[in-house]
């Protein structure tokens, strides 16, 4: 049993092929390309290269899963809209149906995360939250919670401060505006602030900086915390991997919290975050196992 599953990021593109027992035997990655056209294009090379990579055709894989930011239908295997690639609809599955032998799932890329973590941590409690270049969350809770239309999670567009920055969105002041890396980057490089060693920055504008990333990020996972209750809460996505400091600061300020208040338990949700091993490709893996149906029906 072959399964191919393909993550589509805003910047690069990772595929794998996970053998009968969900291990990965091959393979590829690539930059992403933006529009429909693009990522059909960057789709379809990682895909060539993974079955070429195995001595196989595209029609020898016995399932197929890609993961992709944005808004899915994935009962059509359609993107209705993914700001970060440029597509305002995409009807993927339909564009590669001719390629492969299997039906073909497409999903959002945090859901298709969160199925990979689950797998791993070997459990059906699990929040995970994404800050990459925007930000967003998905929950298993015996099974993937996908609310209606599939939108579930997308917590990167809940207001924190009306008067902050404007947000693709409409709104002003998103945690996205604050944490995703589409507007954390041209901020740090604004500021002449490294983002990857922010907590060694000793100005005014550098520490202003490090302490309202280090609030909201606890804010969020307290948010997700509360809103789930899961037994793990993994935190992962570019943001979260270029800064190694985040993560430890993150905990201290729960910690801090939680000796001034009754309610949450602060504490417990800052031993309740982990992690992922930034060489696991959570995002592919969790779109293989997607196109299994682990959705459909889970096998831990």
């Amino acid at each position: 049993m072959l399964s191919l599953g393909i993550d589509i990021g805003a910047t690069k593109a990772h595929g794998v092929a996970l053998d009968e027992n969900n291990q990965i035997v091959a393979e590829a990655a690539a930059f992403t390309r933006r529009g429909s056209e693009g990522v059909r294009s960057v789709l379809m090379g990682i895909a060539s290269s993974v079955a070429d990579k195995l001595g196989v055709g595209l029609r020898d894989f016995d399932g197929v899963g890609i993961g992709i930011p944005g808004v899915v239908d994935r009962a059509k295997g359609e993107i209705a809209s993914a700001v970060n690639l440029d597509i305002e609809h995409m009807p993927l599955r339909q564009l590669i149906a001719d390629e492969f032998s299997v039906p073909i799932r497409v999903d959002n890329d945090v859901k298709a995360t969160v199925v990979a973590a689950g797998m791993l941590l070997k459990s059906l409690s699990v929040t995970y939250v994404n800050f990459g270049t925007g930000v967003a969350s998905a929950t298993l809770a015996g099974r993937l919670i996908r609310g209606r239309d599939n939108v579930a999670g997308e917590i990167g567009h809940i207001v924190l401060d009306p008067s902050g920055d404007p947000c693709r969105c409409g709104q002003r002041g998103c945690i996205e505006t604050i944490l995703g890396g589409a507007y954390l980057a041209p901020r740090m490089d604004m500021l002449d602030l490294d983002w990857t060693r922010l907590d060694l920055t000793t100005t005014p504008v550098g520490r202003a900086a490090l302490e309202q990333s280090v609030r909201v990020m606890a804010r969020v996972v307290a948010l997700v915390a509360v809103a789930y209750a899961s037994d793990h809460i993994v935190l992962g996505g570019g943001v979260v991997q270029a800064a190694p400091w985040l993560i430890p600061a993150v905990k201290a300020t729960l910690v801090e919290r939680g000796e001034r208040v009754a309610f949450p338990d602060y504490a417990s949700i800052a031993d309740q975050i982990i992690t992922l091993p930034d060489d696991i490709q959570a995002p592919a893996i969790g779109a293989a196992l997607i196109g299994q149906g682990w959705t459909e029906g889970y096998k831990l």
